[in-house]
């Protein structure tokens, strides 16, 4: 059975929010905010700040994607490395 590029990257998303899920992370306490858990995780929003312009390379065409053409949508970036 052959997985496609687009169904393989989903899978490894799909894993990487379970370990996430999974790693020990405590119980939301009921004091703190989205903010507060979204810092927790390191996912800071940079809602109403102008990140660097840079290109991506989109997994299912190899086509270059650049930030500045998704100007105007929302936008999840998740960098993530193993060094």
């Amino acid at each position: 059975m052959s997985i496609g590029r687009r169904n393989l990257a989903a899978l490894a998303a799909a894993l990487a929010v379970l370990v996430v899920m999974l790693s020990g992370v405590p119980a939301t306490p009921a004091d703190k905010t989205l903010d507060d858990l979204l810092f927790d995780l390191q996912l800071v929003p940079l809602e109403g700040k102008t990140p660097p312009p840079f290109e991506l390379e989109r997994l299912a065409d190899g086509q270059r994607v650049s930030l500045a053409s998704l100007k105007g949508q929302a936008l999840f970036l998740y960098f993530w490395a193993t060094w």
